[in-house]
């Protein structure tokens, strides 16, 4: 839920509670990496969904926190929405940044290509390891939850690979 006038003062409160003399150059820096600046005096209210989103986003980003936390990220969101997502998360991490992510939408998390995925059932840890769990139909299975598409399409046509861009690379050449 967002409470500033603008996008701008959205993204620069977290620094500015925080005493940050830099909150100016935090918050460019973090409209720059969520593709928000040209919004920057914009009223968060009229953003679309995946706007909204990646504003949350810029928000934690202008505080400068070594992680960030997501919580099904992809509700509501479109396909192009999703990708913008996931390129952000990606830069991030080549940054050095730390990326928890809370989701039942195993086929975004595989194309995400996380360093490792925990499985969650009933309230306790039922799989641990690494990105390869995704494409474990029967660990899936068991926790209750489908596997990704491309786990699926991979097995059947012998391509070991987590997201569908890795599966049409290997058979496409």
């Amino acid at each position: 839920m967002f409470f500033s006038e603008t996008v701008w003062d959205e993204v620069i409160f977290g620094p500015k509670a925080l005493g940050r003399n830099d909150f100016e150059e935090l918050g460019e820096k973090a409209l720059r990496l969520t593709g928000l600046v040209d919004m920057k005096e914009y009223p968060p209210w009229s953003l679309s969904g995946g706007e909204m989103k990646r504003l949350s986003v810029a928000c934690i980003l202008s505080m400068e926190t070594d992680y960030i936390a997501l919580d099904e990220p992809t509700v509501g969101q479109d396909a192009v929405s999703r990708k913008e997502l996931i390129d952000i998360l990606r830069s991030l991490k080549e940054m050095g940044r730390g990326i928890i992510v809370v989701s039942h939408d195993l086929e975004w998390i595989s194309d995400l290509r996380p360093d490792r995925v925990i499985v969650i059932r009933d309230g306790y840890i039922f799989a641990d390891g690494g990105p390869d769990i995704l494409a474990d139909t029967v660990t899936l299975a068991r926790a209750g939850l489908v596997p990704p598409i491309s786990s699926i399409i991979g097995r059947a046509i012998g391509v070991k690979g987590l997201g569908i861009d890795e599966i049409l690379k290997e058979v496409l050449g």
